[in-house]
């Protein structure tokens, strides 16, 4: 009668391992079974993942660019490989942010602000990276000469975007 009083649950705390030995028949004299579980340490690969990964979230605004720029590189790869009469689109709005920057310029030059050089380098850094995308998509993504300029480009942008972001 007493076996059935008891709880047939046990409220264990989450994250607990628990293993249920029942007991023996036959043994009533026989000292209980204990079993030592211990946690699986993490590997180390694991560990470095969850390291980088961390790193990476934390500071996840001031490395936009180059996450910007990894996926700009694979939609361009993609953009090669489906449709590559996009270079056609893409040539002709390479000029975009400097004609852009003209026309501000000389219509409402107020609108400019304190600081004229950061809207040029901006917009020669958007025209630049504006004609890659063009070339990449007509030449190809694996184009060695191609991906140097994507690495400096994105060096450049990311310099840019540390600095500018400091400075305000």
């Amino acid at each position: 009668m007493a076996r059935r009083s008891r709880p047939r649950t046990v409220q264990v705390p989450p994250g607990a391992t628990t293993v249920r030995i029942p007991t023996q028949r036959g043994a009533k004299g026989a000292p209980p079974v204990f079993v030592v579980v211990s946690e699986s340490r993490p590997t180390l690969s694991s560990r470095l993942a969850r390291a980088l990964g961390g790193w990476a979230w934390r500071h996840r605004a001031a490395w936009a660019p180059t996450g910007y720029a990894i996926l700009a590189y694979a939609l361009t790869a993609l953009v090669h490989v489906i449709g590559p009469w996009m270079v056609y689109v893409l040539a002709p709005a390479a000029t975009l942010p400097l004609l852009g920057l003209w026309w501000v310029r000389v219509k409402s030059p107020e609108r400019i602000g304190e600081r004229p050089g950061r809207l040029l380098a901006a917009a020669v850094l958007a025209t630049l990276a504006t004609a890659w995308t063009a070339a990449t998509v007509h030449y190809g993504p694996l184009a060695v000469p191609l991906a140097w300029v994507w690495v400096g480009l994105t060096v450049a942008v990311q310099v840019f975007w540390l600095v500018v972001r400091r400075s305000k």
